[in-house]
Order: C-alpha cells, then sequence, then structure tokens
C-alpha cells in the first residue's frame, strides 16, 4: 500500500510537471530533446570502443540509435505517459541488435587495438560514460528543482497579468456630452499604467497614471492607485482633493523610489471641466485644426506628502478632442535612435479629428510601433465633446 501511495505521488508529480511542459515555448523544448540527443549519442559511440569488432560506421549506428531513443525515452516521459518507456527499452535492444550485427556484417573492421591498451580503454570508456550520464542526471534534477520555481513564478505572472488585464481594460463609453475611449498596453506581463473613467451623480473623472517601473510592485501599486480613486469619487464626486487624498495614500505605502503621474479631466456641473497634471506629459487638445498643449503641471504623485495640487477650469466646444498619452508612446525609438515625439501623435490627432475615438487610438498605436518597438507600458485616453 505505500509503495502503491509512493507511485501514485510520483505520477501526479510527473502529470504537473508535463503541464508545467505545455507552456515552453517549442523552439526551448527542440533545444532540450537536442541535449538529450547529443549527450546519449555520445554515450553510444562510448559503447564501441570497449567492442571487439568496432569500426566506424558501427560508431556512427550506435550513436544514432543511442541519440534516437534517448530522445524519444524523453519525449515519452514528458508528453505522454512514463509507463511507455518500458516498450521502448525493449524496441531498442532490438534495432541496436540488429542494426549493429547488419553493419557489422556490410562494413570493414575498424583498427585492430593491443591486448595492453585494451583494459585502459575499456575503464577509460566506463568512466567517461558513468561520468556523462551522471551529468545528465545531475542537470536534469537541476532542471526539474529548478523548473518547479520558475514554472510556479511564471504561474503567479500569469495570474497578476490577467488580474492587470481585468484592472484596465478598453474603455468605450459615452456620459453626457462627452465620450470616451481609453486603451493601455502594458511592455510586460504586468503594467504600470492605468486608465481609467469613472462616473458618478452626473460627474466624471477621466484619467490616466503612469506608475514609474515596470513589473509586478508597479501593477500592485496602480491597482491601489484605482482603488483609491474609485473610493474618492464615492466620497466626494466633484473629484476636489482627489490627488491630495491620492498623494496621501502613496507616501504611506510606497517605497521611495517610487510614484506615479496623471493626467486628468474632471467634469462637475458645479465647477465645469477641469483638467491636472502632476508630473506628466501635457494633455492635446485638438480644437478644429490646431493642437494645444495643455501644460499647467504639478509635483508627481507620492513624492511629498503635503503637496497641493492645482487644476485649471477649460471650456470645452463640440467636436473638440483631448488626449493623454503616457511617455511609452512618445519615447519610442527607431533604429537610428530618434524619438517619435509629441508632434506624430499630434499630427495624426489633427489629421482624423473627426473619425471615431478607437480609429484615432488604432493609428496612433500603429504609428508608434512602425516607429519602433515598444519598450515601456503605452496608454492612451481620448475624450471628445460631442454636444
Amino acid at each position: 500500500m505505500k509503495a502503491f501511495k509512493s507511485v501514485r505521488a510520483w505520477d501526479q508529480r510527473v502529470r504537473k510537471r508535463r503541464q508545467s511542459w505545455g507552456t515552453v515555448p517549442r523552439t526551448s523544448k527542440l533545444i532540450f530533446f537536442g541535449m538529450v540527443f547529443c549527450l546519449f549519442a555520445g554515450i553510444g559511440a562510448l559503447s564501441q570502443f570497449q567492442s571487439s569488432t568496432a569500426s566506424l560506421p558501427k560508431l556512427w549506428t550506435a550513436a544514432l540509435i543511442t541519440g534516437i531513443f534517448a530522445t524519444g525515452y524523453a519525449w515519452t516521459a514528458i508528453e505522454t505517459h512514463w509507463l511507455l518507456i518500458f516498450p521502448l527499452v525493449g524496441l531498442q535492444a532490438l534495432v541496436n541488435w540488429w542494426m549493429l550485427s547488419y553493419v557489422g556484417r556490410h562494413s570493414a573492421p575498424g583498427p585492430a587495438i593491443s591486448d595492453a591498451i585494451k583494459p585502459w580503454l575499456n575503464t577509460g570508456t566506463t568512466v567517461a560514460t558513468l561520468l556523462i550520464a551522471g551529468a545528465y542526471a545531475m542537470a536534469m534534477t537541476f532542471i526539474f528543482r529548478e523548473g518547479d520555481r520558475f514554472f510556479q513564478t511564471h504561474t503567479e505572472m500569469k495570474l497578476a497579468g490577467e488580474i492587470h488585464k481585468s484592472l484596465v481594460p478598453t474603455i468605450q463609453r459615452t456620459s453626457g456630452a462627452y465620450e470616451f475611449y481609453g486603451i493601455s498596453l502594458a511592455s510586460g506581463v504586468v503594467g504600470g499604467d492605468l486608465v481609467d473613467v469613472i462616473e458618478r451623480d452626473g460627474h466624471w473623472l477621466a484619467y490616466v497614471a503612469d506608475v514609474a517601473g515596470h513589473g509586478v510592485s508597479s501593477g500592485v501599486l496602480m491597482a491601489m492607485i484605482k482603488s483609491s480613486a474609485s473610493m474618492s469619487m464615492r466620497l466626494d464626486s466633484t473629484a476636489d482633493g482627489l490627488l491630495e487624498g491620492l498623494n496621501e495614500v502613496l507616501c504611506s505605502l510606497k517605497t521611495d523610489n517610487m510614484f506615479a503621474t496623471f493626467g486628468l479631466l474632471a467634469y462637475s456641473p458645479e465647477r465645469g471641466l477641469r483638467y491636472s497634471l502632476a508630473g506628466h506629459l501635457p494633455i492635446l487638445l485638438c480644437r478644429g485644426g490646431e493642437i494645444q498643449l495643455l501644460s499647467a503641471q504639478n509635483l508627481p504623485v507620492g513624492v511629498f506628502l503635503d503637496t497641493v495640487f492645482e487644476s485649471t477650469v477649460i471650456d470645452a466646444l463640440p467636436g473638440d478632442v483631448f488626449a493623454i498619452i503616457t511617455d511609452g508612446l512618445t519615447e519610442v525609438f527607431d533604429k537610428q535612435g530618434r524619438e517619435l515625439g509629441m508632434d506624430a501623435v499630434a499630427d495624426i490627432l489633427r489629421d482624423i479629428r473627426e473619425r471615431p475615438l478607437d480609429e484615432i487610438a488604432d493609428a496612433i498605436f500603429q504609428r508608434a510601433s512602425q516607429h519602433g518597438a515598444r519598450s515601456d507600458d503605452q496608454s492612451l485616453l481620448l475624450v471628445r465633446k460631442v454636444s
């Protein structure tokens, strides 16, 4: 009974590793199987040095047979079921006997080996084979042990990425006289950019936040910002004191080297449309065929505890399009090291300002991808006054 439980537990571990193996890229699998083939082909070649009828064709044949079957064992254990290895052992013995016998009968014998050298050659071959086998066993142990840890981290990162996507979905909605379209593309599994629109009691807040850094830590801080902003709107739908409240939260919870920049638009029937920037790129306003940069700045959020954040009132006319972007879009470099910059985004916004917001966003992201590879999170929020 105890032996049965041990076999069952081992089988469960194999199944778990097989699931993890399914996430490995195909090219990496080919490299692994190539390593197995070359390693055991070497053992097959060494085995011929102990044969009294060795020849060069037999050496190559033994190397190929051993390498192919070793690769088959590895593939069977990982891709199918480890019990299928046992039939392969019998098949290898049969193929090995038949092929070496056939090649031995149809090839010239190798050079004669002195009886004085044979013991040393046999011992050296045995030692080399054992060392190679031992190295393979230790390498596989290392791969499985570290692989389990890696795939655990990989799974956690994948989960974090899924949570990030749910926190930063594509935004496409309308509120009163305004329509919104927002999207964020992370440079890795988890991003630090946040695009959000919050509506409450005829008020709305549309903002883009860019947390310094990359990875899980930035993603966690981004989630905190979204929760805090949503709670602030529940307590005060005019969004007054929003950045001060977020600044207090971030200063109390973050590490010293982390902060966030903000670009936001807020509307309330009492105060109209306002914008505020906290260390963020200017907001682009496309009015007619002209581009204006709204650039009244405050310090980034999370730098100093007692920072006061000012907002600026702006009149919006029907047809006006506002664009809040992160520097991941403007700081894209081509092969010559030239930056995309704000002007390229402004030109697209000016040229196709009357098209649907999602088409404008697609054009901007396509222009950035054509210019160079994405090395930072890229986020964009478009707001248009329709009436």
